[in-house]
């Protein structure tokens, strides 16, 4: 079985690549940086990919090269927080561009390999963001609110292709952990009802299963990965 995993340099897509080659994947990575996507394909023993996600032609050409593929992760994607009277258009359309339509690409050049599996599925990565109408996120939010919305159409429309999302929450990565830095991140474990914030781990392994044979008759769902704080806050 072949996964490919976007944006699989680093984060959340790299534990993802990680979890799945334990469950006997072969995987590829796509990224846009180079060298953290070299270090990352050497540590985990996969292939891998150099494009941007955006690049109409490259996408294409690299998913008509590929012999087979029986899962696709759209994890790739930005955040430019910035409130509305001070965005840059430019900013949010990057954002915009990286996160939908970049997701969009990749998915319409699997499908031929994806229809030709026998277990074809795809998972997209949102954001409890979607969810929480947290202010000065720029359009991060309305991208995955977006993403959560095509993954439903598509479960409908790209069937027996399994379609599925997950939705992190607070959750530590490259990316976030200055976020996470002693008091800030005392306080925001205390946000959530579990108590802890999330590491990537925990978002790869829903992923991990998800694609596997037990979610088999899984298909549209949006599962959050945000150790409860999407019902709410223990914090009064």
């Amino acid at each position: 079985m072949h996964a490919l995993v976007t944006g699989g340099a680093q984060g959340l897509g790299y534990a993802t690549a990680d979890s799945l080659i334990e469950n006997g994947w072969e995987v590829t990575l796509l990224d846009r940086n180079k060298d953290s996507l070299r270090n990352a394909a050497s540590t985990l023993g996969c292939n891998f990919f150099f494009a941007d996600i955006t690049d109409h032609n490259s996408i294409q050409s690299f998913f008509n090269s590929l012999p087979k593929l029986d899962a696709l992760v759209n994890n790739a994607g930005i955040w430019v927080p910035q409130h509305i009277e001070s965005m840059s258009v430019s900013d949010q359309t990057n954002v915009m561009n990286v996160n939908v339509l970049g997701t969009v690409l990749c998915t319409k050049y699997a499908l031929p390999l994806l229809r030709n599996s026998e277990q074809g599925a795809i998972v997209n990565v949102s954001s409890l963001a979607a969810q929480t109408n947290s202010p000065g996120l720029g359009l991060y939010a309305a991208s995955k609110s977006a993403i959560e919305t095509l993954t439903k159409q598509w479960a409908v429309e790209l069937a027996p292709i399994r379609v599925n999302a997950v939705a992190p929450g607070l959750i530590i990565t490259e990316g976030t952990s200055e976020n996470y830095r002693g008091e800030a991140g005392q306080l925001r474990a205390k946000a959530v009802p579990l108590g802890r914030v999330g590491q990537p781990n925990d978002v790869a392994e829903a992923i991990a299963f998800l694609l596997s044979e037990s979610a088999s008759y899984v298909s549209g769902q949006i599962i959050s990965i945000d150790g409860g704080l999407g019902a709410g806050s223990p914090q009064r």
